[in-house]
């Protein structure tokens, strides 16, 4: 395997010809097996760039390789083999169950027409034990709260078994309890051998489960490493524009702004 599990060499993208390119010119490697958070502002590119690497957008110039393949090179069954999204938001057209919601994870491993079988509903269940929502099983997703749909969303994600795993802003809309729960269930994940990227604008949030870190803001990659390398009190008060703290305490770094500042 590739121990790049995307690269992406000098994209920038549009949503119009001739428009304001959301991003310029990122050049950026994801490596395999590892959580890399991707960090900046609200507006700053972050869930432009996980479309582009999920191929739902096509770069306006510069290419993004999966396991150093294009896109192109794989089946859509195999990219959805290959990689899933848990998005920020999401409109589900049918009034599905949690559960019914949950084994649409399992198509890409279905032949057309074919129902899921027990393996698939036994796989969903685990991912329904997994974020801790079995009690949710057949409750209508259109009467979930924001933060039980996120949960929803991410134990769709788990059933569909991908190698690389994106998710936009995925402690959104949640609680500290169920935040922690995510957070962990990622670092295992990625202890299993599963790619993870998560976009965030809370440092926190990434601090707690990546290891590789990206700071974007204005459509171009700012800093790129790891911890000590990107998470420094420079950096973040430059993207940020507050003046922000980072504070080690019982071996652990956290990031504060600065009320003073």
């Amino acid at each position: 395997m590739d121990h790049k599990a995307i690269a992406a060499k000098d994209v920038s993208f549009a949503y119009h010809q001739d428009g304001i390119r959301v991003l310029r010119d990122v050049s950026l490697d994801i490596p395999a097996q590892k959580i890399t958070a991707i960090l900046g502002p609200n507006g700053t590119g972050k869930t432009t760039l996980l479309h582009l690497m999920l191929g739902l957008l096509k770069p306006g110039s510069g290419e993004v390789l999966i396991f150093g393949k294009h896109h192109g090179a794989y089946s859509r069954r195999e990219m959805s083999q290959i990689m899933g999204l848990v998005p920020q938001f999401e409109s589900i057209p049918f009034n599905f169950t949690v559960l019914e919601y949950i084994l649409l994870g399992r198509s890409p491993y279905l032949k057309p027409f074919q129902s899921p079988g027990k393996e698939d509903l036994q796989i969903s269940e685990e991912a329904l034990t997994s974020m801790g929502i079995v009690g949710l099983a057949g409750k209508p997703v259109s009467e979930l709260s924001g933060g039980e749909r996120q949960l929803v969303h991410l134990a769709r994600v788990l059933a569909q078994r991908t190698k690389i795993l994106l998710l936009d802003e995925p402690t959104a809309h949640l609680d500290l309890e169920n935040q922690n729960r995510i957070l962990n269930l990622l670092v295992g994940l990625a202890e299993q051998g599963i790619t993870i990227v998560l976009t965030t604008h809370d440092p926190n949030v990434a601090i707690y489960a990546a290891e590789n870190f990206v700071l974007v803001n204005e459509g171009r990659i700012f800093f790129e490493g790891d911890l000590d390398t990107v998470i420094t009190p420079e950096n973040l008060s430059t993207m940020y524009n507050v003046p922000i703290h980072v504070e080690n305490a019982d071996g652990h770094t956290m990031v504060v702004m600065d009320k003073n500042g």
